[in-house]
């Protein structure tokens, strides 16, 4: 996956051209960035949040997610209500029986959330909306769902997910309604008393002791939102417990964080059983943001590297039962002076990965390289380079189950 820097150390905001600070009292300026492309445009975009890059660029998915982020409300909550707002969310707003953190957060929650939407309304669809023309209600389930008279004129309904924490509220958009988001945000000054033993289970400890104690903090952290992420993805959030989503291992050098269901997670989607699945990380400033995406029945995620070894071993043995090759098959066997594969047996067996993982890879470039340096080719390299290529740039096109 490409991160373009991202998810090691810290990235302050706005390093990505386009600010995303806070529009607290500067009601109707627009962002440097939105007011060059407004120019250009003719339009005022009028956007209360700031594009927000980070967690977009994690999960490879840019052009096709927005991800709005929002530090402060430009202007008392009464104000922003009355201008963002449509009747029914005003009447449930009113009626909040919470502390004003709480309505506050919920305010700027969907704050972000519309302006992520018009954002991706306008990129793809050329249309031009006013917040208080997209409603954001939850579907049975609880998941936030944009809607509005303009769903069934556009064909299109974007699903969303939101998240804040201290003070800041982030939302993230895609237009495909068979494709769900889940985005969550924490904090690195919040700690919970006896956090760690409440939401991990040993083995997930484990592995928190096996990182360097300066980090294992925002670990922690990156943790709880894969696992937040990942729930509201597939759009149940936690109701399966904490520790139906259990984590199976971490890599600090990507940010990448490896899930499996289990439990009454797995009773909910049996069909993940046996599933790797991923939820993208990266730490920026004071806050640690997991992102997921799903697509037809699977999280947008990638296999663990022992599946994809377990799979071209397999591979192998059935390509090469009728061959005269007596030997076992295992990671460091070679495949042209050991097992005896010609140019046509490795385009087979290329042809065979790829419509295996649905994704393409540069095989042609690899193959030509061997070619070019007269050397051979191992079962154990084959799997680096299709566990590179499966988390790399090309692989954001690959939005299928995994098989």
């Amino acid at each position: 996956m490409n991160v373009i820097g991202l998810t090691s150390g810290n990235v302050p905001v706005g390093a990505t051209g386009e600010s995303s600070r806070s529009l607290a009292g500067m009601a109707g300026e627009r962002l440097p960035q939105q007011a060059a492309e407004a120019e250009g445009a003719g339009r005022t975009p009028e956007l209360m949040a700031g594009l927000w890059h980070a967690p977009v660029a994690v999960l490879g998915q840019a052009g096709r997610l927005v991800c709005c982020r929002l530090d402060a409300l430009p202007g008392e909550p009464e104000e922003v209500a009355a201008r963002i707002l449509n009747e029914s969310e005003r009447q449930f707003w009113q009626a909040m029986r919470a502390v004003d953190k709480r309505r506050r957060e919920w305010l700027m929650g969907r704050a972000a959330a519309k302006d992520a939407v018009r954002v991706l309304l306008e990129r793809h669809c050329g249309a031009r909306l006013a917040a208080a023309e997209i409603e954001i209600a939850p579907d049975p389930y609880g998941r936030p769902r944009a809607g509005g008279t303009w769903v069934e004129r556009l064909g299109v309904q974007p699903s969303v997910s939101i998240s804040h924490s201290f003070g800041t509220a982030v939302a993230m958009a895609v237009l495909d309604a068979g494709q769900g988001v889940g985005i969550d945000l924490e904090n690195v000054h919040q700690r919970r008393e006896n956090f760690e033993s409440i939401a991990f289970s040993g083995d997930e400890r484990d592995l928190l002791s096996a990182l360097e104690s300066a980090i294992r903090q925002e670990w922690a952290l990156r943790m709880w939102c894969a696992k937040e992420s990942v729930g509201k993805a597939l759009g149940r959030g936690l109701s399966a417990g904490m520790q139906a989503f259990h984590i199976t291992g971490l890599e600090p050098t990507s940010g990448l964080i490896h899930l499996e269901l289990r439990a009454g997670a797995l009773e909910q989607f049996p069909r993940l059983r046996d599933q790797t699945l991923e939820a993208h990380t990266v730490r920026e400033g004071d806050f640690v943001v997991s992102a997921s995406t799903y697509q037809q029945g699977a999280v947008r995620m990638r296999p663990s590297r022992q599946q994809i070894q377990d799979y071209l071993l397999q591979k192998m043995v059935e390509l090469t039962q009728d061959w005269d090759y007596a030997e076992p098959v295992g990671p460091e066997s070679k495949l042209f002076t050991e097992l005896g594969f010609e140019s046509l047996d490795a385009v087979v067996l290329c042809t065979a990965i790829q419509e295996h993982y649905q994704a393409p890879m540069p095989f042609a470039e690899l193959l030509a390289e061997i070619g070019q340096q007269q050397r051979d080719l191992s079962i154990n390299e084959l799997t680096d380079f299709v566990n590179t290529h499966l988390s790399g740039p090309g692989a954001d096109g690959a939005t299928g189950r995994p098989q």
